[in-house]
Parts: structure tokens; C-alpha cells; sequence
């Protein structure tokens, strides 16, 4: 590389030159294309942005915008730099230019987010998160959090602000994420619950306990965070909190002990109603909740009008009434009326026949159906409209004997779905939190792609 052109680039991003940046540009076109082939080097971008020279620095981005990744020989970023000097203004212009900037990592694994949290700079910050939400997920090379550099530095402000988006976002599988990183451990097993305990953190400490964290989790040297505790204070909010010491907790089996361990008759139902679930496309899906609605709505149609019809009661007679329905006629009592003109053989028949279907294509419709929230609301809805068929039947019951089986039906069927559903849920929910904190052990151990 030219060293005149280089010392002329060092001089313009000292005064924030862009003139004198384009006659060297004039003179040596590659000059820009040089420096960037230096791993490790301080470019124009690192200089204006330690001046605050915003119009050059934004110049340069323009120009060159891979410098904004560029670590100098000290291993900082220019938006690093910036932050250290003190440049607010030069931070955020480069996350407006490219919000990725919010994870460059830096020396000892830093982000710009990890140095807001460390300088309490709040505004950064809260900007910083909605600019790159992913970037929460970032660890330093002693696997720390944003949140582990709030409490580690006292930063009680930035604390609030992280938890407080934690429970705000709403991006995809934001649950799991505020339960993941709340819980992260750092390379000692300290969780930021831990941290705080030991620093004697009372405020810090008080907030968390409030959060989803897990207040009995060891860390690498088997303690909890009542173990740990700095002071008779800091047991008493965690006692208070039902936190308890590692002696009196037991520890999840491994992954090696679940997968050495017989699957219990319902766990196999639950993994292969998962599978199904995972293996079929949403086209798919699609197509067979379609179906399955379908079904289930020509089902309930025959409860509505049965083959032949009902016997139809005259409002102006209470002894003896005259019905036609499906261009048929018959004679009806006011005890018979609105019941199924069909011999009790051919109704007990159909209705055993339709209510199969009907608990096949709910049963369809169950396992299709996206767990969670949303899922568990729209369950209410199809038990109720299942169970409105059955009752249905027993009321167009044409005898006692075909109502009593209609009757039994319906029995059968709330306590099929009502075991069904809290087994199911029960187990769905446990393999969930199984596979959520092996997640969260295998993250801590492998890193997870954070660093």
C-alpha cells in the first residue's frame, strides 16, 4: 500500500475531510480496496468515529462498508470505538446504516449491546434491541450475557430495561427465549441469580425472583444461589422466594439417563402424535383439517335431520298430532315429537356409525392443530361442538334404549376427551420443559452459535 496515501487517509478522517478524502481517492483509486485486505488495521472508519466525525464516517460506510466489521489491531470495531469514546450520536448512525453492526463481535467476544449494558447507556440500549432483537442472544467468550454484564457491573438500570424486553418482544418463540437467556450460565455455572447473590445485589435480586428464572439452578461447583448467598439479607429474599439450597434439590436427569430409560405407553402416543405433527407439510395440513371439518360437519348434519326426519308436534293439538317431513307423514304424541321417525335397530346403527366418525375427524382435527395458546383455546370449541351432537342424538332418540346408548355415548366421550386432553397436555407439557432445559444445557455447553 501507498504510505503517503496511508498517512493522507489517517490525516482527513482526523479533521473529517471528505474533499481531501476524494483527491486522495483521485490519485490512488485502490486505496480504500487496500487497507481492507488487512485483517487487522485501523482504517479512516475507526479514526472518524472516535472524533465523531459523523458525515465522514458515513462517507466512508458508504464507500466501504465492510470497514463497520473491521477490528483494529486492539480487536475493536469502529462502532466499538465509538461507544468508548463516548460517541452516541456515531453509534446509532451506524446501526441505521446496517443494524447487523449491533452483533459485530469485538474483543473478548463484546458486542455494542454488551458495552451499553456495561456503561449504562439505556437509550443505546433500548435502540440497539429494537434495531437487532437477535443480538440478546450474544455471549462474551466467558459466556455472558447482556443481562451477566448488567448485574455483574451493577448496572441496575440496563437490568430492568433487558428484562423488560425479554417480556415484551414478541418475535418467534419469544417464551423460550425469555426463559433461555434469563436461565444462560456463564463458563462458571452462574446464572445472573447467582451473580447477584454473590455481589450482595438486593435490588437486582428482588427483580429477578419476580421473572421466569429458575431460583434452584446449580452452578459448575453444585451450589444454588442460596448457597451462595453474601449476606443474612440476601437469604432472606431468596427464602422468601422459596429458593432453596442444593441439598434439597434434586437434579433433572441427564440426557443419557432419559434416553437410557423406558417411554411410558403415554409418551409414546404424545411422540408419535409430534412426529405426524413435524413430518406432514403445511399444504398438508391444510388439506386434511379441511377434510376433517368437513366430515365432522356432515356428521353433525344427520343429528339436525336424520334420515326420514322427526316427528313434528301440531301447536294446536297436545293429544294427537299430524308431522310430514322428507314428503313423509306420520302420527305423533306430544311424548314422541321431535324424535327420529327410524326403528330403534336402524338408529342405534347410524348413531354408533356417525359418532365414530364425528370422534375420528375430532381426533384429526386434535392432532393437527398447532399446540399452545392458541391451540388449547380452539380445543374448548370442537369438544363442545362434539358433544353437542351426542346430546342431540339422545334427544331424537325414538326409545328409551337408543337414548340411554346415546346417553352413555356422550359419558364416554366427555371422559375419553377430558382424559385424553389432561393426559396428553400433562405429557406434551413435561417433554416440553425436558426438551427446553436440555436446550438450554446443551446451549451452555456448545455455545448454541452465540459466540
Amino acid at each position: 500500500m501507498n504510505t503517503t496515501s496511508n498517512v493522507n487517509l489517517k490525516s482527513a478522517a482526523l479533521e473529517g475531510d471528505i474533499n481531501f478524502l476524494y483527491s486522495i481517492i483521485e490519485e490512488d483509486p485502490h486505496v480504500l480496496e487496500h487497507l481492507d485486505l488487512i485483517p487487522f488495521v485501523e482504517t479512516p472508519l475507526h479514526i472518524a468515529a472516535s472524533c465523531g466525525h459523523l458525515q465522514f464516517a458515513t462517507e466512508i460506510m458508504r464507500l466501504k462498508p465492510s470497514f463497520g466489521w473491521k477490528l483494529n489491531k486492539q480487536g475493536y470495531s469502529p462502532i466499538h470505538l465509538a461507544m468508548q469514546k463516548g460517541q452516541k450520536t456515531m453509534a446509532l448512525r451506524f446501526v441505521d446504516i446496517n443494524k447487523d453492526l449491533v452483533r459485530v463481535k469485538g474483543r473478548e467476544g463484546l458486542t455494542p449491546l454488551h458495552l451499553a449494558t456495561q456503561f449504562g447507556e439505556i437509550d443505546l440500549l433500548a435502540n440497539f434491541l429494537l434495531a437487532c432483537p437477535d443480538s440478546i442472544e450474544d455471549v462474551t467468550i466467558r459466556s455472558e450475557t447482556p443481562l451477566h454484564i448488567a448485574v455483574r457491573y451493577q448496572q441496575f438500570d440496563t437490568l430492568q430495561v433487558l428484562i423488560g424486553w425479554l417480556k415484551r418482544t414478541r418475535q418467534k418463540a419469544a417464551t423460550q427465549l425469555e426463559q433461555t437467556i434469563l436461565n444462560w450460565k456463564d463458563e462458571a455455572g452462574n446464572t445472573i441469580l447467582h451473580i447477584s447473590a454473590l455481589n450482595n445485589d438486593s435490588k437486582a435480586l428482588k427483580l429477578l425472583i419476580k421473572t421466569k428464572m429458575d431460583l434452584n439452578a446449580k452452578n459448575l461447583l453444585n451450589s444454588t444461589a442460596l448457597d451462595i448467598a453474601a449476606s443474612p439479607e440476601i437469604q432472606n429474599i431468596l427464602l422468601k422466594a422459596k429458593a432453596k439450597r442444593s441439598s434439597s434439590v434434586t437434579d433433572a436427569p441427564t440426557l443419557a439417563d432419559k434416553l437410557r430409560s423406558n417411554i411410558r405407553m403415554m409418551d409414546k402416543i404424545v411422540i408419535s402424535i409430534l412426529r405426524i405433527r413435524r413430518d406432514i407439510t403445511e399444504e398438508q395440513r391444510n388439506a386434511f383439517l379441511i377434510v376433517a371439518a368437513l366430515v365432522a360437519t356432515a356428521t353433525f348434519q344427520s343429528a339436525l335431520s336424520p334420515p326420514g326426519g322427526v316427528y313434528q308436534a301440531n301447536a294446536g293439538d297436545n293429544s294427537t298430532n299430524s308431522t310430514s317431513s322428507l314428503n313423509s307423514t306420520a302420527s305423533a304424541t306430544q311424548s314422541n315429537a321431535g324424535t327420529s321417525v327410524m326403528s330403534e335397530g336402524d338408529f342405534l346403527t347410524l348413531s354408533i356409525m356417525n359418532s365414530l366418525s364425528l370422534l375420528m375427524s375430532t381426533l384429526t382435527i386434535f392432532i393437527l392443530t398447532p399446540s399452545g395458546t392458541i391451540g388449547r383455546i380452539l380445543c374448548t370449541p370442537v369438544y363442545l361442538f362434539a358433544y353437542c351432537y351426542l346430546y342431540s342424538m339422545k334427544v331424537i332418540s325414538p326409545t328409551s334404549a337408543t337414548s340411554q346408548t346415546n346417553y352413555i355415548l356422550a359419558s364416554l366421550f366427555s371422559f375419553f376427551y377430558g382424559t385424553a386432553t389432561w393426559s396428553f397436555a400433562k405429557v406434551l407439557k413435561r417433554v416440553q420443559h425436558q426438551d427446553k432445559k436440555r436446550q438450554i444445557k446443551t446451549w451452555n455447553s456448545i455455545g448454541g452459535n452465540r459466540w
